[in-house]
Order: structure tokens, then C-alpha cells, then sequence
């Protein structure tokens, strides 16, 4: 009687033991599908606006200020703002809230909205871009992170899914001198809705003017995420050198995993960048060709640049802790390829 009773409370324990560890398997896994991803690095600077040689960072407490190339002429180690790409605007500023700073308690983010019919006559498509200046005369190496948000309600027209959407340019600017040669960016985020998946693209390398020098270069779809997550915060982390040979790479980073496939040593993808020795600009916000019947908006929480990573991040280099393990790129292997066409309706 007395071994039966024991027998009973040890398979008590066994039965409580096992749903305990479920419980706590369960509260572990909700826990890091709920987490949202934050590197640390906007926490890291004191002030929320910061603009000074080799270091530029907005935590976007207050709306950009445009400053014209000739006020900054003199003043190229520094980064400036231009609202050249932003159709809505008066006197160098923004209406119709086509650009404006959302304030949620302590936290601030910038909202960029592209609304229906805003075709930029002067440079064509359809464009809310904020457009980045200056800061690196000399073409050093840089990293930069941003965070930003497609929030819930972004919607597109029935003959628009598929296509799609510029969110950052690093754009070339042609030279007084020479005559045009490139078309498009140098590297490219893009957002395309198809197939019932969102979905992230990068493209990346020189795409060029036929009966020019770079005659037959064409860039190429290096990178692609198709599960991104209307209304959740994403951060991108890119290092870059600019180079106008194959020297030159970038490497990128989406919520702390290599983005950029592995290429049997870290994931840096080489090809040229520039095709002269003027710095790009880095246009963030929405541009493209089609127009939309509903306003689209996007949001960016912070966007930060240096000139190294100890700079960025606070911590010392190390490859292991920058590229990590082989194994760490398996999950890029289980992505859908990138679209090989997509054609322009």
C-alpha cells in the first residue's frame, strides 16, 4: 500500500515536472516571437541631434531643416538636409503633413507620406523623399543603421501589387564636367508587395547608360527578405566602402542577422559603387514611378552614420562578432529566390 502511494506522487511529479517545462518552453518561445529587435546604438548618444566630422546622427526629436548647397558650401565635413525630393512643400519646408515628426509619449519617429499625385516635375516619379548631403568628401569607409516601419495600414491599388517602391537611395551625383552616364542608384532598398508576401529587396552595383564607359554594367538583386511585417520596426545596419573598382562592398544587416549572403568568409558584396569622386547622397522615404490612389506612409525612427563600427556601436571589432558562423546564413539558404522579373505595367 505504502509503494503504491509513492509510486502515485512520483508519477504526480513526472506529470508537474512535464508541464512546468512546457509552460516555460511556451513563455520562452512567445517571448522572442514578441521581442522587438533594438541594437542599442541610438541609445548611445546623448543628445538626439548630432552633426559633426565623421559622426551624424537624428533621433528625429524635431522636423529636418533644408540647408542649400551654397549656405553649406565650405562645410562639406558635415551633413546636411535637403527637401529637394519632397513634392509637398512651401518655402523649403513641408506641408500637408507630407513630412512630420509623431510623438508617442518619450519616443519620437518621423512620418514621411507620399500622397496621390505627387509626380515631381522637375526629376519625375512620384516622391517623399528627405535627402542626406555631404559628411564624407573623402570616400571613407561607413557604416550607417536606420530603423524603420511600413505601418499596418499601407495599402496598395489592385494593378500596383508587384511592383515596386524605393525607401533608401544612395544616389550618384553627376559631375559638373562630365556628361550623364548612370541611371538610377548605385544601392537600393526596395518594398514590393506579390504573391500574398512583403517584401524586402536590395540592389546593389553600377547600372549604366548605354553608348557610355560603363556601357553593359547592370546592378543585380544581391539580397531579399519576403517576411516582413507591416506595423513591426525593422533596423538595417550596412557597411560600405565606396570604391569605383571591385575593391569597393557592402555589407548589410537586417534586425542583428547578415542580410547579404555569405560568401565563404563574411557577407561583403564587391562591385564597384561610384563612377566619379563625388560622395552619394542617401535618400530615405518613398519614391516611385506609379502613382497611388491612397496615401502611403513610412516611418523612421532614427538614422545614424560613422566612419567605423567601434564608432557605431561602442564596441571593438572582431570578425566573429561582426560575420559570425558559416551556420548563421543557413536561413538565408530557405528564402524564395528573388524575382528574376519583374515587369513594369
Amino acid at each position: 500500500m505504502f509503494e503504491k502511494i509513492i509510486l502515485q506522487l512520483i508519477l504526480i511529479w513526472l506529470t508537474m515536472s512535464q508541464v512546468i517545462a512546457q509552460t516555460n518552453n511556451k513563455t520562452s518561445i512567445d517571448s522572442i516571437n514578441n521581442d522587438e529587435y533594438f541594437s542599442g546604438v541610438s541609445k548611445r548618444f546623448e543628445k538626439s541631434f548630432i552633426n559633426r566630422k565623421g559622426l551624424f546622427f537624428d533621433d528625429f526629436d524635431k522636423l529636418p531643416k533644408h540647408i542649400s548647397p551654397k549656405r553649406h558650401k565650405g562645410r562639406e565635413n558635415l551633413t546636411r538636409y535637403s527637401y529637394h525630393s519632397v513634392v509637398e512643400k512651401e518655402n523649403w519646408g513641408p506641408k500637408n503633413n507630407s513630412v512630420e515628426i509623431i510623438k508617442e509619449g518619450e519616443n519620437s519617429y518621423l512620418k514621411l507620406r507620399l500622397s496621390p499625385g505627387q509626380l515631381h516635375k522637375k526629376i519625375k516619379g512620384y516622391r517623399a523623399e528627405l535627402t542626406l548631403h555631404n559628411g564624407n568628401p573623402e570616400l571613407e569607409e561607413e557604416w550607417y543603421e536606420w530603423r524603420f516601419m511600413i505601418p499596418k495600414d499601407y495599402e496598395l491599388d489592385e494593378e500596383n501589387i508587384g511592383r515596386e517602391v524605393s525607401i533608401i537611395q544612395y544616389h550618384y551625383v553627376e559631375s559638373k564636367e562630365g556628361g550623364r552616364i548612370l541611371k538610377g542608384p548605385t544601392i537600393n532598398f526596395t518594398y514590393l508587395e506579390q504573391y500574398g508576401k512583403n517584401i524586402l529587396l536590395l540592389r546593389y552595383g553600377i547600372n549604366a547608360l548605354d553608348n557610355t564607359a560603363y556601357e553593359g554594367f547592370r546592378w543585380n538583386i544581391v539580397a531579399l527578405d519576403d517576411k516582413i511585417i507591416k506595423g513591426k520596426w525593422y533596423t538595417i545596419r550596412a557597411n560600405i566602402k565606396w570604391s569605383l573598382t571591385n575593391q569597393g562592398y557592402i555589407a548589410v544587416w537586417l534586425n542583428g542577422k547578415p542580410f547579404t549572403p555569405f560568401n565563404g568568409v563574411n557577407n561583403k558584396v564587391y562591385g564597384a559603387n561610384l563612377h566619379n569622386k563625388i560622395e552619394n547622397t542617401f535618400k530615405f522615404g518613398y519614391y516611385r514611378y506609379w502613382d497611388n490612389s491612397k496615401p502611403t506612409d513610412i516611418y523612421f525612427d532614427y538614422i545614424v552614420k560613422t566612419r567605423s563600427f567601434e564608432e557605431l556601436t561602442g564596441k571593438t571589432f572582431s570578425s566573429q562578432l561582426l560575420y559570425s558562423k558559416q551556420e548563421e546564413y543557413e536561413y538565408l539558404n530557405n528564402k524564395s529566390k528573388p524575382l528574376k522579373e519583374i515587369k513594369e505595367r
